[in-house]
Formats: C-alpha cells, structure tokens, sequence
C-alpha cells in the first residue's frame, strides 16, 4: 500500500463483495484470495478458518460481522478488496464501505435470486452510483436456475444486467462457463482445487444458446458503448473481444450496464473470470469523477483530483477498538498522507498525528510508510477521528461528504456483574460507539439503567459478547425491548416566561413555539420566524438547543420525538436579564406546552421480511404471520419454496427464528430490514401512559 514513485492510478481496483446473508459471499472472497496468490490455502466459511471473517464471533456463527480488508494482485493491477457482511443487522458495515469504494460485486444465490437484503445492498450502493458487476453464485444447489437469477436481478433490481459469463451445466452440474466476450469454454481443474483453467472452444451442444446470450451482449454494447463501437457493429455484424471488452467497461462506469457472471465458489469454478472481469470492467479511480466537498474557510463546492499534487483529501469510513492499537480505515482520495505528518481533521477541528500506517490483510497489520490518491489504509492510535470525518491539510482544507446510518430499532438493559466492572463498562460502550454508526448507549433517567441500543438481536448479542470478550467486562441483560418514538397528533403552540433569581442577578427569557407533524423530516427541524430584532440574536442556539433537548425525552410518553417541525414565533428579554440558560430553559418548557396541546401518537418500527419456506408449511408461517399483525405484500412460487414478502412490527417478531424452525422442521428462513415507523393502532395504546 506504500505510495510508491510512478503508481498507475489506472492499476488500482477498490472494491467490495456485497450480498444477501448465505449467498456465499465470504466464500467467493476466499477464493479470490486462493487465485490471486495472497493466500496459499483456502479459507472456508463452515469449517470456521475463513481467512476474511477473522473474528471468534464469525467463525462461531459462520457469518460476516465486521467488514474486512485485503490487498490482491491479478494481472499487474492492485485490487483493494473489502469483504462486507450479509445480516442485515450489520448494514452500517456495507454503508460506509460502500461510501468509499468504486465498484462492487453484488453476490446472489442462484436458487433465490433476489432476496431481501440484495435490494438493500443494491439501494446502498445506488445512492453513492457505484457501479456493480453480478455473480449468480450457487449453481450447484438443487433448484438453482442461471436463468430465473438473472431475470429477478432484471425486475426486482429494474437493472440492466447482461450476461458477459454463461454456465455450462447438466442437471446440477456445472461442467464449465463459457466467456461470451471472447467465445471461449473454460473448465476448471479439480485437482488443482480449480487454479488450473483449461480454454477451448465452445461445446457444440450448447453452441446455439452461446450465440443467442453473446448476440444479446453485442445488442447491449453496441447501445451504451459510444458511436465509434456503434458504427464498427452495424459495419460488421460483429466486434472484435478488445471493443466488446471496452465497450462493456464505459457501460458498466456509466451505470448503464451491469455485467453478469456465474459460477459455484464452493466449487471452486467461475472465480477467475470473475477476477478478470474486476480488472476489465470496474474503474479505477482515475475512471471516476474527483470528489467534491465544502472549502473549510469558503464553504464554496471544490473538488479534489487523485492527484498527490493536490492537498490531502481523506475520509474516515470505519474505526475498529483493538488491544493492540484503535484502528481508524482512511480512503485517500487526493494528496499524500504519510507516516509523521500532522493532520487536520476539518470535521472536528482536530488536530491529529499519523504515528503508524498498516496495509490491513483481514486482522493481519502490514506496516507502509504512506498512502497515496486512491489507496485505502488504516492509520493505528488516531484521538479524535471518528466514522465520516474528514482528514485534510490545513491549506486548502475541504469536509468531504459523510454517510447516513438507520437509527437504531431495538433496546437491551445491561449492568456489570460486579462494582469493579462499572467503569470498564462505561469505556467500553463509548469505545463501541465510536467504532458503531448504529449503536446507541445511554442511562434511562428514570431507573438509573444503562440502555444499549442498536439494529437488531444479534446485533446486540453479538455487541455484549464482544463486551466480555473484546473487552473483559461481565455483563448481565434484560430482555430487548422496541425504540418506540413518538410525533404529535396535530399542531401545538406553547409559549413560556422563565423568570429565576440566581445570586443577585435576575435571568429572564421569554419564548413563543409553535409545532407541526411533517413526515417528511425524520427527527424534528427548528426553524425561527421571530422578526428582525425581537431579541438578542446570540441567544438562537441555546433557544434551539433547549427545543430540540426537550425532543429526545420528557415530553409526551417520554420517547423521543420524530416527524415535526419547531418554529419560534416569539422571543424577549428584558435588558441586562438575558442568559443562555433562560432562554434554553424557556425553550425546552415552551416545546413541553406546544407539545401537550398537540396530543401524543406513539410510533413504533415496522420492518420489511421476507420468509422463504417449502409448500407444506406455507399455511402455518401465514398464519402465524398474521397473528404477529402482518401485512403480506407478495407470495412468489419458485421449485416448491414460496417467498412472503410484507410488513411487520418488529414488537411481534421477538424469537421469530426460533418459532419458524418449529413449523417447518427447520427448513423455512427468514430475513428483515428496518422500513419505517408507524402508528402504534388504537388498541395497543392503552399499553402505553403517561
């Protein structure tokens, strides 16, 4: 990773693996590993020695938890690869690495297709316009279908994908594929674990299918790739492997195409084409627009090239608390940051010192002297840093943009087993917030408790195991409770006069608020209406501030309050009597008012599932789903397996998977994603009071 004179921008990839949960994600990441040489023996997922999930947690659950990093080669280019995980409780995880990385393989299961989390990973990467290749990967499994994968990526994903790789198959069998670019028959050696590939031409059984998928290439290349590959295409009927390959990397940058390949990783065939096809078709960052971001001192719009000429440029996307040294990942985007330098971070107006720089390979830490534009490494023992900050070179200082994280849907009391464990624990939930966008501690007022909160039962589970492990504090839980949040009915005004006498000095504010529902706003947004001159302008953060305190407790059921607008209508003081606590206090108490005057609606989260289970239990899931007040979208048919899709209160679905193993004798799976919030029904508030 260490910026070497003379680095090819055009030879860096950086890129991540994303995928629903048990697409074989992690596995195709092993093998990259494998065939690119980084790795002389090959990880695997169920025999917990995967290379890539490095965590006890993940070898003990078989799943991915935290992203993870590496450095590749493959045909002179350097491939910066970031494995992400699938459970939809992690999606912070795939959030901010996504916010970083240029391109993506989106892995499926080539029995689902599309499943749950695939849409949410594909939405993540087409808000930060990332463009994707597809791996239908599975292929070997009974009742997987090249085809039926293809055609949900087409209409549940509305994606232009387009098949640059085929399989060869009988039955479940997949002999070989075939690379319609180059029209030719690849088969992988078992023998050599698949590393040996032998090339040839095209079976004559499956020749007329070959051209049919390749004439639908040409058709997609000769429509996205430019005038001049047009032009070559009506004047011979054909192109040549060079244009087509460069016809389906413009494509493929520009977003109008996405290319698809197949394969079976645990197999161990379809990979290399699929490391070709990273180098062929993902852009490297001198591909891709410069990033833009806000002047510190202007606040004008500028962008910053991937150039080491230019001034530093590099965001924080992730940070990781570790005994040996607090890891912060940095994408450099522009400039140089080396080993000794001092940085600015703009976000915080922070000033920080690069003491160690690693080139991360999983949990392995390869120290490098500096990082250049397009290169990602992890800066050891950073203070202030934090996800989505911006470190720069105080001349010429930019904030580049930060991410969005979804707010946290479920709550866990937890308290240390013993008196010696009360401050470890108060040092280890701050370190875990630190290094968790989606993880919230805070002490309930009222019982004096501490409350954890976060994406999920597993995303807690595994945050309290790390408590014990990572950090040797004993812990014990409660049972997860829902993060209810709270709106008003109606509008409400409420206005206050705050009058105390402190020492011998009188503080006085008075303060006028009104408030309104707005679901278009996911918290509360403050607004002032007061006219010019009403009173002392230097006191309008503390009258935000008081407002908007009163918005996360205190008020209504004590849940904090969403979807509104606060506007101050009225503000004063008399001379000499002005205080920022006057005004702060007047403010919270003027929102309590407004707020009792506009009435109470509690709001709980409602989230999206999607159940996969086999024909002869269809009838108890539904009904079960039912009785946990569930609204079914859609019912899919597919080889057998029926796919519920809807809606559901996340209250209802405490020690879901355990009761879906029970009706369908452990065969049906189910996956969920936070949707919205929604009105608690009539019915159920009586549960709730003030």
């Amino acid at each position: 990773m260490s910026k070497k004179p003379g680095r090819d921008l055009s030879k860096i990839r950086n890129f991540g693996i994303i995928a629903h949960i048990d697409a074989g994600k992690t596995t195709v990441s092993e093998r990259l590993l494998f065939y690119t040489g980084k790795e002389h023996r090959m990880g695997e997922v169920h025999e917990g020695v995967a290379t890539m999930d490095w965590m006890e947690e993940e070898r003990e659950r078989g799943i991915t938890i935290t992203s993870a990093a590496t450095t590749l080669s493959w045909r002179g280019h350097v491939l910066n690869l970031i494995d992400t995980p699938g459970h939809v409780d992690f999606t912070a995880e795939v959030e901010r690495s996504l916010r970083v990385l240029d391109g993506a393989v989106v892995v499926f299961d080539g029995v689902n297709g599309v499943e749950a989390q695939s849409e949410t990973v594909w939405r993540q990467a087409a808000r930060y316009r990332v463009p994707r290749l597809c791996f239908v990967n599975k292929l070997d499994k009974i009742g997987a279908d090249f085809r039926r994968a293809l055609e949900s990526i087409r209409t549940r994903l509305r994606a232009p994908a387009v098949p640059v790789v085929v399989p060869h198959m009988t039955g479940q069998d997949v002999h070989g594929v075939v690379d319609l670019v180059t029209r030719t028959y690849l088969v992988f050696d078992d023998s050599t674990q698949g590393k040996t590939v032998k090339s040839g031409p095209v079976p004559g059984e499956i020749a007329d299918e070959v051209s049919a998928w390749r004439a639908e290439l040409l058709d997609a290349a000769a429509e996205h790739g430019g005038d001049e590959i047009l032009q070559r295409y009506l004047d011979a009927g054909d192109l040549s492997a060079e244009d087509l390959r460069a016809a389906v990397r413009a494509a493929t940058i520009r977003l109008a195409m996405h290319p698809v390949l197949c394969g079976t990783a645990l197999r161990n065939r379809g990979i290399q084409p699929l490391i070709d096809a990273i180098v062929d078709y993902l852009p490297s960052p001198a591909d891709l627009p410069p990033v833009e971001g806000d002047e510190v001192h202007t606040g004008k719009r500028v962008k910053r090239a991937p150039d080491p000429a230019q001034p530093l440029a590099a965001l924080a996307f992730k940070t990781f608390a570790d005994s040996h040294g607090d890891l912060t990942y940095l994408r450099v985007y522009s400039g140089t940051l080396k080993v000794g330098d001092q940085v600015w971070n703009s976000t915080r107006d922070k000033v920080e010192r690069i003491a160690r720089l690693v080139q991360m390979h999983a949990d392995r830490r390869i120290p490098v002297d500096e990082a250049g534009p397009g290169e990602i490494a992890a800066a050891i023992g950073l203070r202030w840093t934090s996800t989505g900050d911006t470190l720069t070179s105080k001349n010429g200082a930019v904030v580049l943009e930060s991410m969005r994280f979804a707010e946290p849907v479920i709550s866990l009391a937890v308290e240390p087993k013993s008196a010696a464990d009360k401050d470890a624990l108060e040092d280890a939930l701050r370190k875990l917030q630190r290094d968790d966008p989606t993880f919230t501690a805070r002490t309930d007022e009222e019982t004096g408790q501490t409350i954890i909160s976060g994406m999920g039962e597993l995303h807690l589970e595994v945050l309290v195991h790390r408590l014990e492990r990572d950090f040797g504090v004993g812990v014990q839980t409660g049972r997860p409770r829902v993060a209810y949040r709270q709106t008003i009915a109606g509008p409400g005004t409420g206005e206050y006069e705050f009058e105390r006498v402190v020492g011998e000095k009188t503080q006085y504010a008075r303060v006028r608020i009104a408030i309104e529902p707005d679901e278009s706003v996911s918290k509360a947004e403050f607004a002032d209406r007061t006219a010019p001159g009403a009173y002392p302008r230097q006191f309008q953060q503390y009258v935000r501030s008081g407002a908007l305190a009163s918005c996360q407790g205190g008020v209504g059921y004590g849940f904090p309050s969403v979807q509104l607008r606060i506007a101050l209508l009225d503000a004063a003081t008399r001379e000499g009597q002005g205080t920022e606590a006057a005004f702060e206090a007047a403010a919270s108490l003027a929102f309590q008012r407004a707020f009792e005057s506009a009435g109470c609606v509690v709001l709980e989260p409602i989230m999206k599932f999607e159940v996969q289970t086999p024909d002869a239990y269809m009838g108890d899931v539904l009904g079960d789903l039912n009785r946990r007040r569930a609204t079914i979208d859609d019912v899919d048919h597919a080889e057998g397996i029926r796919l519920i899709r809807g809606r559901v209160p996340i209250s209802e679905m405490f020690g879901y998977s355990t009761a879906l193993r029970s009706q369908s004798q452990g065969r049906a799976g189910f996956s969920m994603e936070p949707l919205t919030y929604a009105p608690v029904p009539p019915e159920r508030a009586k549960d709730f009071a003030f």
